[in-house]
């Protein structure tokens, strides 16, 4: 099969979404099928990992008002960015216009910063992956102020009525959890003729070093992931200092809120900044639990599957947690996300 996956950015570090697309790519074009990656963004670190595996990388760049890294360096280029969100929600952008010509299945990861016209179906089937709340919301967690409403406002509602109108024309659209779905749906999504489906991500057991890794010789944490306010790493950073455990925390990963790692760095913190696919499996084997404070209502979390996968218990946040993690029995969830609150929880799974 010709099979195209859409994202608006693919740029290193990677986050979940990037770490899936890829994965999934890879699986594809092993299997023997004609597998591209388009975006509108690429660096040369991802296009060499994808060239690697035998799935090109086509950019097709569309004009923003700041990089993708940026996250709107001022009101005004923020609002320039989600009007053109809005147009491209009626008008394809013109280097997407024929992105459909000659493959089977395009497969979209990511809309914005390319628009949501790309999601309708016209020369081939369609399938979107609700990673996050795109379809309904700008800001990707429908949180406002810490807290999920039950309703958005006139503008954010207005935004979401253009964006079904491509998505209705979809062939399908994947939600990676049931609780995803159910926030799409408290938020006014229908999916009209598109079917829709809940389908967990399929994951592979991530790759350990040649041997057993050691056993710390006391409790130890590893946080892995994006290094940002919405992860969780200033409430992780707050709750272990509270906790005062005779344990390490491992922190893992790059991003916006590094210098306040690199600040926290001491006798029981370690940051030991990105790692690979490889070394990724060997801290979660080396460690006591994950940790996985994210303040967001995470659509799945593949570092939770990780950790599973390997048979690592995690200590998460109620809006973490989601599905995948059952209190008391594969980890535990914080009773709420404060730092006191994931404080208490660390303990618990420490002693």
């Amino acid at each position: 099969m010709r099979i195209t996956h859409l994202h608006s950015t693919f740029v290193s570090p990677w986050g979940g979404a990037e770490s899936y697309l890829f994965s999934l790519a890879a699986a594809q074009g092993s299997r023997g099928h004609d597998v591209e990656i388009v975006t509108a963004v690429a660096d040369g670190q991802s296009i060499a990992r994808a060239s690697a595996v035998g799935v090109r990388v086509t950019v097709r760049p569309t004009w923003r008002p700041y990089a993708p890294d940026r996250r709107g360096s001022s009101g005004v280029a923020r609002a320039v960015f989600h009007g053109l969100d809005v147009l491209h929600g009626i008008l394809i952008p013109r280097a997407y216009r024929r992105v459909q010509e000659g493959r089977d299945i395009v497969h979209v990861h990511r809309f914005q910063g390319v628009g949501a016209s790309i999601l309708r179906a016209r020369g081939a089937a369609t399938v979107h992956t609700a990673h996050d709340f795109c379809l309904v919301d700008t800001s990707s967690t429908t949180l406002r102020r810490g807290v999920l409403p039950p309703r958005l406002g006139p503008a954010q509602r207005l935004r979401a009525r253009i964006v079904s109108l491509s998505a209705r024309r979809a062939t399908v659209i994947v939600f990676p959890s049931e609780r995803t779905r159910r926030r799409h749906l408290e938020l006014g999504f229908r999916g009209g003729p598109a079917l829709t489906r809940v389908l967990p991500h399929g994951w592979p057991t991530p790759l350990l070093p040649a041997g057993e890794t050691a056993v710390p010789p006391r409790p130890r944490f590893v946080f892995l992931g994006r290094l940002q306010e919405s992860k969780g790493i200033a409430l992780l950073l707050r709750a272990w200092a509270e906790a005062d455990l005779d344990a390490d925390l491992v922190i893992a990963g790059d991003g916006p809120r590094r210098a306040e790692v690199e600040a926290a760095v001491g006798d029981d913190v370690h940051y030991v900044g990105w790692v690979d696919a490889e070394a990724k499996g060997a801290l979660i084997r080396s460690a006591t639990a994950l940790v996985f404070p994210s303040l967001w209502p995470e659509t799945f979390g593949l570092v939770i599957a990780e950790s599973l996968l390997l048979g690592r218990p995690v200590v998460a946040t109620p809006a973490a947690a989601g599905e995948l993690i059952v209190d008391g029995e594969n980890g535990v969830v914080s009773a709420d996300a404060t730092p006191s609150g994931f404080a208490a929880a660390l303990r618990r799974l420490a002693t």
